[in-house]
C-alpha cells in the first residue's frame, strides 16, 4: 500500500490533538488500512523471534505498540522505537522521510505498517506503508543492573533505567561520536597502577545518533567541558547493540556533576623545577606523524609553548620529537622566542640514535651549568635515553636522566607479546636493567643507588609492572608514589583506565632537596577532539605534564 504522505500525517497529529482537546477522547482513527485496536497485528516479541524463529526479512507486518524514544532526522538515528508491554519486547522502526515535525513522540501508541529487515546484523522494521496515531501509550523503563552484562540481551532495544550513580571511565570518543565510556565505584585505574578504582562497565553512553563529529559536541556543560571522573546518573535511554558495543541513548539528558574539575597550574615555584612532556609527535615535516597542516603545526606550537611557560621549569625533558636536529633547533627557538635571557633553554647534545622520534633535555644556563652530557646507546633502546650533569650556584650537582622506553604496542605474532603488562614487557624490563647497570657505571661517585640522580621518563610501563620495579630493586624512590595521593597517580588514560606511564623517580640523597610533585591533569582527562579543534593548554598533549621541584640544588 501507499505510504502516507508526511504533510498528511503532520495534518492527521493536529487533527486528533484538535479533537481529544474539545472532546477528551483519546485517539482518533482515520482512513488507514486498519483501525487501532484491530486484529491482524504481529507482535514484536515474534518478530524479534523471542518466541521462535523470527519473522523472514522483507515481510510486510502490523504493529501497535508505544513509541519510547524517537530520533528523528540524520543528526538522530533516522527512526524510532516501539515496545510493547506483554510481552515486553522492542524494535527499532527506520523512518528517514520522518523529521523533528512529524515523527512520533514517546508516549504515543502507533500502528505501523512496515517490512521487516535487518542492518548491521540487528533486526528492525523499515520501508513503512502507512502509520496511524493511536492515541496515549505508557511503557514503564526497565531498572537495568549494569553489572550484569550477561542481561543485556533481553533488554535489547527497550527503554531502561540505570539508577546510578557511575562515573565518565573514558571521554576519548565523545567528539568523534558523541560516546563516553562508563565506570561504577570511581574512575577505574589500570589493574597494575597499584590504585584502587572502579570498574568499568561494558556499556557506552551514546548520544541518539551513530554519525561522526556532531556539533555541538553532546553531554558537556554550559563552558562545553566533559572529563573523565565526573560523576553521571540517574541515566534513562534505549539500550542498544552496535559496533561490537552495548551503549545506551538518553531520551533526557542525564544529570553530570563535576567530580573532576579542570585545576590550575601548580603554583610558581623559587627554587630548581623540572618538568617531564610528551610533545605527542612534535614534526616539521607535514609528512610525518604530526598535524598534516602548516595551520595545525602552528596550532600545535602555541598551545605547547603555553604549557612549558606556564609551568616555567629550569630543566625540561621532552618525548616524541622528529629525531632530526632541525625539529630540536624549532623547537629551541619557538620555546625562547620573546623570552630574557635567564628563561631561555638550551640542549645538553645534539647526539641522536636512528630513530624517528627522540627525547630531548632542555636547561636555563642563567640557572645550571652543563657539567658533561651523553647519551645511552644500546640495541635494547629504541630511542637511546639522554643524560646531563648539572652544576647549580652553590656548586653541587644534579644528574637528570631523560628516557622513553618501548611502547606497548605492535605486538609481535610470539615472543614478548602481551601477557598483562601490554606487548614488549620483557623488552621494557631489560632496557631498565641494561639502563640502571649503565648509570652504576658511568657515575663519577659510583654506586647509583648513592647517587643524586633523578630520572624523568615515559617508560611506557605501569607502577606494578617489572620494568619499573626493577627501578625500585636498584634504590631508586617512586616520587609520585610518594607524594601524590592514589586518585591522583596518573598522566595517561587508555580505554577507560588511567595511570602512569610517565615516571619521576630519584635516588634517596635527592629527597631531602624534594619540595614537591605535581601531575597536571591537562590531557588525560580530557576529549581527544580538543587537540585537533581547540586553541589554549587543554589536551595540548596526550601525557599530563609531570613537574618535580628541589629547593634550589641537589645534595
Amino acid at each position: 500500500m501507499p505510504r502516507r504522505p508526511l504533510t498528511a500525517l503532520l495534518a492527521w497529529r493536529l487533527l486528533v490533538i484538535a479533537v481529544v482537546l474539545i472532546s477528551g477522547v483519546s485517539g482518533v482513527a482515520v482512513a488507514a488500512p486498519t483501525a487501532c485496536g484491530e486484529a491482524g497485528t504481529t507482535s514484536i516479541a515474534r518478530i524479534r523471534g523471542l518466541d521462535g524463529p523470527p519473522v523472514a526479512e522483507g515481510e510486510q507486518v502490523t504493529v501497535e505498540a508505544t513509541v519510547t524514544a524517537s530520533f528523528p532526522g540524520d543528526r538522530g538515528l533516522n527512526g524510532f522505537y516501539l515496545q510493547s508491554r506483554q510481552p515486553a519486547a522492542a524494535i527499532f522502526v527506520y523512518a528517514p522521510d520522518l523529521d523533528a515535525r512529524n515523527a512520533p513522540r514517546p508516549g504515543e501508541r502507533w500502528r505501523v505498517e512496515a517490512h521487516t529487515g535487518r542492518y548491521r546484523e540487528q533486526i528492525q522494521l523499515e520501508r513503512l506503508e502507512s502509520t496511524r496515531f493511536c492515541g496515549a501509550g505508557a511503557v514503564r523503563p526497565a531498572v537495568l543492573d549494569p553489572d550484569r552484562p550477561d542481561a543485556y540481551s533481553g533488554l535489547r532495544d527497550r527503554l531502561v533505567t540505570i539508577p546510578g550513580p557511575l562515573h565518565v571511565a573514558e571521554v576519548y570518543n565523545l567528539g568523534r561520536y558523541g560516546s563516553l565510556a562508563l565506570a561504577r565505584g570511581g574512575r577505574p585505574f589500570h589493574p597494575n597502577n597499584g590504585v584502587e578504582g572502579g570498574r568499568r562497565i561494558d556499556l557506552l553512553l551514546d548520544d541518539g545518533s551513530y554519525r561522526r563529529d556532531p556539533r555541538p559536541v553532546p553531554h558537556t556543560d554550559a563552558g562545553g567541558v566533559r572529563r573523565a571522573g565526573d560523576r553521571v546518573g540517574p541515566i534513562t535511554g534505549i539500550l542498544a547493540h552496535a559496533f561490537g558495543r552495548w551503549r545506551i541513548h538518553p531520551v533526557a539528558d542525564p544529570d553530570f556533576a563535576a567530580a573532576n574539575p579542570r585545576s590550575p597550574a601548580p603554583p610558581a615555584h623559587a627554587g630548581l623545577r623540572a618538568l617531564q612532556l610528551n610533545l605527542r609527535n612534535y614534526f616539521i615535516d607535514r609528512d610525518g606523524r604530526g598535524p598534516p597542516t602548516e595551520a595545525g603545526f602552528a596550532r600545535q606550537r602555541e598551545r605547547l609553548r603555553q604549557v612549558i611557560r606556564r609551568l616555567d621549569a629550569d630543566l625540561l625533558v621532552l618525548h616524541e620529537i622528529q629525531n632530526h636536529p632541525a625539529a630540536v633547533e624549532n623547537l629551541l627557538m619557538f620555546l625562547n622566542a620573546d623570552q630574557p635571557p635567564a628563561k631561555r633553554y638550551r640542549q645538553t647534545l645534539d647526539a641522536r640514535s636512528e630513530a624517528v622520534i627522540r627525547s630531548v633535555l632542555l636547561y636555563r644556563p642563567q640557572q645550571l651549568a652543563l657539567v658533561d652530557s651523553g647519551r645511552h646507546m644500546a640495541d635494547v633502546h629504541p630511542r637511546d635515553p639522554v643524560t646531563g650533569r648539572f652544576r647549580t650556584d652553590s656548586g653541587e650537582v644534579l644528574r637528570v636522566v631523560a628516557a622513553h622506553f618501548k611502547s606497548r604496542g605492535g605486538c609481535p605474532d610470539a615472543g614478548d607479546v602481551d601477557r598483562g603488562a601490554g606487548c614488549w614487557a620483557e623488552r621494557r624490563l631489560h632496557q631498565s636493567r641494561v639502563l640502571i647497570d649503565w648509570l652504576g657505571e658511568t657515575q663519577p661517585s659510583g654506586g647509583s643507588a648513592a647517587a643524586p640522580t633523578l630520572i624523568l621518563a615515559d617508560f611506557n610501563a605501569y607502577a606494578r609492572e617489572a620494568a619499573i620495579t626493577a627501578w625500585r630493586d636498584a634504590g631508586f624512590v617512586d616520587l609520585l608514589a610518594r607524594a601524590l595521593p592514589p586518585d591522583q597517580r596518573y598522566t595517561y588514560n587508555y580505554r577507560g583506565l588511567a595511570g602512569y606511564l610517565d615516571h619521576a623517580l630519584a635516588t634517596p640523597s635527592l629527597l631531602s632537596r624534594l619540595d614537591g610533585v605535581h601531575i597536571w591533569h591537562i590531557n588525560a582527562d580530557e576529549p581527544a577532539y580538543l587537540g585537533r579543534e581547540a586553541a589554549g593548554i587543554w589536551r595540548s598533549s596526550d601525557h599530563d605534564p609531570m613537574v618535580v621541584d628541589l629547593d634550589g640544588a641537589a645534595p
